[in-house]
């Protein structure tokens, strides 16, 4: 049904400090549109570091964030 993401990252998903909306979602076992939709609606705060032409890059979700969110919903 769902395949795994693809990531040449050698850290793990798990241990890292920011994720993408589909692998913050994939850590946390979230649906992703309800993941994506919290970004939009702007309940949880999302990031995008600049690449390497300087432009903004893809949208990132640091753990922090997901706590908090995670958090405030619990609330």
């Amino acid at each position: 049904m769902c395949e795994p993401l693809r990531d040449p990252s050698r850290v793990p998903l798990g241990e890292r400090l920011a994720w993408s909306p589909e692998q913050a979602a994939q850590v946390y076992s979230l649906d992703v549109r309800g993941v994506r939709r919290a970004i939009d609606d702007g309940d949880l705060d999302s990031f995008r570091a600049p690449n390497r032409d300087g432009k903004p890059g893809r949208r990132r979700v640091s753990r922090a964030a997901m706590e908090r969110w995670i958090k405030s919903m619990e609330e």
